[in-house]
């Protein structure tokens, strides 16, 4: 059978419980799910405008003289309201027989639903036993041979029905039908006549009931509803049968039906037209009226108000109601769909996706299934990721086309590229042939968007990832910027963590907050978060993990969001919160981190780009003295050996004292210790990144007045014969030995030199 009905409008609260969040929000949420269940008063349930439809087709049937029946069809597609049209009729026509002085001139209404039963048989029977029982006291004589009747056409084997029915399609003048009429005839007459029981025959009662019902003059309508829900075959017999045994005097039928379908189901196998058969049958066809959209969008709105209540009417959104919404609401049973199926995915997602772009989705989901699946499956195209990493915009082009090439039709593409275009604007110079949205990536990563990796991932994992940080994290952390117990909760909460990629979790929080100091608008930098991630700082400068080679790792990570912040601070206070953040800070190594950034933004220390100064030259000034406090402690009290690396270290000692002081700490280290010479040389070498076997090489001549060249090469060479490396930091010193070797003899560091195998 084919889809039974959906559901709408709103009936009863479906309860979805949710886990403590501490955002303040309910632990428990409400969400009506819709239904589309018909209407049935028109003076209070009309919210589509059928009614006065409906009035109008009451009317007519109420002044039709139909002596020999009347065969109305009711055409419109599947959800757009015929069953809440006849139900307006069928209480028109209560109304009507309430008020009438004569019941005599009563209208007589009969609702038949031959889906719910299967089999052309239980058709024909149904149908007989629906009739008899809404007869009326008069038709004494009709429900006493009911019950014979009925032992007929549920019998067994086929029935006299059956046979009523293969005559009557046999003797049509047409010949229309006439090949199904025999196929039924030839399983059905066989041994048909000992079957008759003592009551009057069949066909005998058929004709007494025509009688009777001419003679009474009563009205009587019949609604068959849902014709298109039945198989092809029941089709064809409920045809049969309104043609046939169901034409009987002052009786209307109300057939609905989609017609495509039905038209489909009359034509079956048989070289004969649909419509010209119909035409025999349905003497009048009338279609439904397409409910207004303007009246189906405030449906629409009030059923997902909870989703968009606190959203923004932006540029983007226009685009998606425009391409995407307003195309795909045109029934009733639309909105239903739509509103539904937000309503079931709002509870997984809420908090961690854009609600606009939950709404988009689910509707290329529902209406645009080739899309939605194209957007599923091109998540390297979209992110500029895989093989689309380094192509040209050939290949991206090609990707479209490939989308194009699934609506032979065409008509649709140019708004659905539209809706992917708003939905991701990172990819819409090639969906869209131009951006249709101007909104930058840290934007849509903000709110969490579908074309943020974040917000994609979370949506097709159908719930967070255990890969990405919650976006309801991110919002109670910027929710609480004030808050150190809980800022402090939430960093130490990933600091130590891996996903299941490999990647440090802290980095991802901090891109997180990094990308929420950028834009247009940066959130509210605070004190308490600046000193938190002071506190954080030198465990994140040790975590030992390389990033892809367009991405940034939690170093870099920890220092951007720094920048942003004091950004978004005035350049004055900007440097007092610094200067706040050093004078608290415990770590000497995450200061010099720190002060070294500061200094080359204002040209204090060499910078390869050309950053624009965060602070002051005098609040710069200022931070010296602290950090040289620190360093000093620590290197007397040994803790300066624990440091991550030593490169900024060391810079920062030789600008606030004399050089000579950390030159003499590294080369006594370097000599003395090879993990001291490793993170001496992390600051030296430069490394691949992303070939299975990680090769070094000198970054450039070292800075003199810190490196003796002599000592790299002494120092170097002793930790290479004690064996207590590991592949990479062999590979390491090798480099430094070599290209210490090369200045030395007046050439470039970055070629390779080998170890004299005497050496290692």
């Amino acid at each position: 059978m084919r889809d039974r009905k959906m559901i709408w409008p709103p009936q009863r609260p479906v309860r979805y419980r949710r886990s403590g969040r501490g955002d303040g929000m309910s632990n428990e949420q409400k969400y009506s799910l819709g239904d589309d269940l018909p209407k049935d008063n028109p003076w209070q349930d009309d919210l589509l405008g059928y009614a006065p439809f409906a009035k109008m087709l009451f009317n007519a049937i109420r002044d039709l003289d139909a002596p020999n029946g009347y065969v109305i069809g009711l055409h419109g597609r599947w959800g757009s309201g015929k069953s809440t049209t006849i139900n307006f009729v069928k209480a028109h026509i209560n109304k009507f027989n309430e008020e009438l002085e004569d019941q005599r001139n009563r209208i007589g209404f009969i609702d038949f639903r031959p889906w719910i039963v299967a089999g052309h048989q239980d058709l024909m029977a149904s149908f007989f036993k629906v009739l008899t029982e809404n007869l009326g006291t008069k038709d004494n004589w009709w429900k006493r041979q009911g019950k014979g009747f009925l032992r007929h056409v549920r019998g067994p084997a086929d029935t006299l029905v059956e046979a009523l029915a293969t005559l009557g399609m046999a003797v049509d003048p047409t010949k229309v039908g006439a090949g199904f009429a025999g196929a039924m005839a030839k399983k059905s007459i066989n041994g048909m006549i000992g079957r008759f029981l003592d009551e009057p025959s069949v066909q005998l009662a058929y004709e007494k009931l025509k009688l009777q019902l001419r003679n009474s003059r009563r009205r009587i309508v019949v609604a068959i509803d849902d014709l298109d829900r039945l198989e092809d075959h029941e089709v064809r017999s409920i045809m049969q049968m309104v043609k046939t045994v169901g034409q009987l005097p002052n009786v209307v039928y109300i057939l609905s039906y989609d017609r495509q379908i039905v038209w489909s189901a009359l034509d079956g196998n048989l070289q004969r037209s649909g419509p010209k058969y119909a035409e025999k049958i349905i003497q009048q066809e009338i279609e439904l009226p397409q409910p207004q959209r303007h009246a189906l969008l405030k449906i629409l709105d009030r059923e997902i108000a909870f989703l968009l209540a606190t959203q923004d009417r932006t540029s983007r959104w226009e685009y998606l109601v425009i391409d995407g919404i307003h195309r795909w609401i045109n029934s009733p049973r639309d909105v239903v769909k739509l509103a539904n199926a937000v309503k079931m995915a709002w509870p997984t997602f809420k908090n961690e996706i854009d609600a606009q772009d939950l709404l988009a989705m689910e509707g290329l989901k529902l209406f645009d299934e080739a899309a939605f699946n194209w957007v599923r499956d091109n998540r390297d195209f979209l992110f500029s990721e895989g093989r689309f990493a380094m192509t040209g915009d050939e290949a991206k082009t090609a990707a479209v086309e490939n989308l194009k090439r699934r609506y032979p039709d065409n008509e649709r593409v140019p708004q659905i590229l539209n809706v992917l275009s708003a939905l991701f604007p990172g990819s819409a110079k090639w969906l869209g042939g131009n951006s249709i949205s101007s909104e930058p990536y840290e934007d849509v990563m903000r709110r969490r968007g579908i074309g943020s990796k974040e917000g994609y991932e979370t949506y097709f994992g159908w719930g967070l990832p255990k890969d990405s940080i919650p976006k309801s994290v991110i919002d109670a952390l910027l929710a609480n910027l004030d808050n150190s117990g809980l800022i402090a909760n939430t960093l130490g909460q990933y600091l130590s963590r891996f996903n299941s990629k490999g990647e440090p979790m802290i980095g991802l929080l901090l891109d997180e907050l990094r990308i929420r100091y950028r834009g247009r608008h940066p959130a509210r930098p605070t004190q308490t978060l600046l000193d938190e991630l002071f506190k954080i700082g030198e465990k994140v400068l040790a975590i030992d993990w390389e990033p892809p080679f367009l991405s940034l790792g939690p170093k870099a990570q920890i220092r951007f969001l720094i920048r942003n912040m004091l950004e978004a601070w005035q350049k004055g206070d900007a440097g007092i919160r610094l200067f706040e953040a050093f004078e608290k800070a415990q770590s000497a190594a995450f200061c010099a981190t720190v002060f070294v950034d500061m200094g080359r933004s204002i040209g204090v220390f060499r910078a390869e780009s050309g950053d624009a100064p965060l602070i002051e030259k005098d609040a710069f000034d200022k931070l010296g003295p602290i950090l040289l406090s620190k360093i000093l402690t620590a290197a007397a009290e040994g803790r300066l050996l624990s440091a991550p690396y030593y490169f900024d270290i060391a810079r920062a000692w030789a600008y606030l004292a004399t050089p000579a002081e950390p030159k003499a700490w590294l080369a006594s280290g370097m000599q003395d210790n090879a993990e001291f010479m490793v993170k001496v040389g992390d600051g030296l070498t430069a490394h691949s990144v992303g070939a299975p076997v990680r090769t070094y090489s000198m970054r450039n001549h070292p800075e003199p007045e810190l490196y003796d060249l002599e000592v790299l090469i002494e120092a170097g060479k002793k930790h290479l014969k004690n064996g207590k490396l590991d592949s990479g930091q062999r590979r390491m010193l090798e480099a430094i030995v070599n290209g210490s070797q090369r200045i030395l003899a007046g050439q470039a560091p970055d070629s390779d030199w080998p170890v004299d195998d005497d050496d290692r």
